[in-house]
């Protein structure tokens, strides 16, 4: 072949290399742009508690619904009511019956999904105490979350009837060393957090007492996924996609436990979360997760009635709520795919 048709066909292979490049760069940019960018406020800290949202950040379950989705960890000052209500975030996680509390104040907010059928909130004490039932909480000191875990809380003092003044109750920070030290005779634990915390500090599972709100009738549903009742009047089809992308992620994560922790550990920015910890976290979550046998994000009428019903009639909230300005089924039956692999 003539060296000038050799050099001109290599010209024109590398030209349309280049296109191609210059084309699938291009590609890449104006999918960029086509995302909408969305914030989605969490409760606490980034930990498996929130596994299945960092999975589907992390596994693109959200760039597929044309999302760009930035997580916003909460603390004990970052309350996600207080940042979707005031569109300083489009979504939130917050447990039904806080989220409940904060309807009762006149929000405008709507629940979209349930992901947690169970909180896996207690109260424990040492078993040496002798304190086993919430009427041996009188003159003792009582540790609690205030950033919204009271509500359940209150409810179980109410039922009781036993007075909140009959005991001294202090707020609880994220450390559990003032109850493992003695400093306080109980405190709030997540099953699936703080007690495994005191066990991994040296107590036996015998030397603890747990005081569990199911044995009181308090089984509280765990987090839901909220947002504005405008954004889901005038956006649907984003809440549809936002709820969409969540569930394909925490079904991934319930199918890939130790996956779903190493993802977790990739966006935990203090690097101080402890990957044996973490996994014990992610597997007690799947079992409050699929608690009761109910579709994942599904919200059960009977227990949203079950919670509104014993706030009220425990003076928690000041009123019946209307069920349909509460939550919606809707969006998650709209939602609905099969689980990726």
């Amino acid at each position: 072949m003539h060296k000038i048709t050799k050099r001109c066909i290599l010209f024109a292979v590398i030209t349309i290399a280049g296109l191609n490049v210059s084309f699938c760069i291009e590609a890449g940019l104006a999918q960029e742009k086509s995302l909408e960018k969305v914030t989605l406020a969490l409760q606490w800290h980034t930990q498996c508690q929130f596994a299945g949202y960092y999975v589907a950040l992390d596994k693109g379950f959200y760039k597929e619904e044309g999302i760009d989705l930035t997580i916003t960890p909460g603390a004990t000052d970052i309350n996600p009511i207080h940042l979707v209500s005031s569109e300083i975030a489009d979504f939130g996680t917050k447990w039904l019956a806080d989220f409940m509390a904060a309807k009762d104040k006149g929000l405008s907010l709507v629940s979209i999904a349930q992901v947690l059928q169970s909180n896996g909130l207690m109260l424990i004490a040492k078993a040496d105490s002798g304190i086993r039932t919430p009427q041996d909480f009188v003159d003792k000191k009582v540790s609690i979350w205030f950033f919204g875990n009271e509500t359940q809380f209150f409810t179980l003092l109410n039922k009781l009837h036993i007075p909140p003044d009959r005991m001294y109750i202090e707020a609880q920070k994220w450390s559990m060393d003032p109850f493992i030290k003695g400093k306080v005779d109980v405190s709030m634990a997540m099953i699936y957090n703080e007690y495994l915390r005191v066990l991994d500090s040296g107590y036996q599972e015998n030397d603890i007492n747990i005081i569990d709100f199911t044995d009181y009738g308090l089984n509280f549903p765990g987090h839901v996924i909220f947002t504005r009742s405008m954004q889901l009047k005038n956006r649907p089809e984003l809440c549809e996609r936002m709820v969409r992308a969540s569930l394909q992620g925490w079904a991934w994560a319930m199918d890939h436990p130790e996956e779903a922790v190493d993802i977790v550990l990739k966006h935990d920015e203090t690097k101080s979360l402890k990957r044996a910890h973490q996994l014990k976290q992610m597997r007690a979550m799947i079992k409050l997760i699929a608690y009761g046998n109910r579709p994942l994000g599904y919200h059960s009428p009977e227990q949203v009635a079950f919670v509104m019903h014993a706030l009220h009639e425990n003076n928690v909230i000041s009123r019946l709520l209307d069920m349909s300005d509460v939550y919606t089924n809707q969006v998650w039956k709209r939602a609905r795919l099969e689980k990726k692999e």
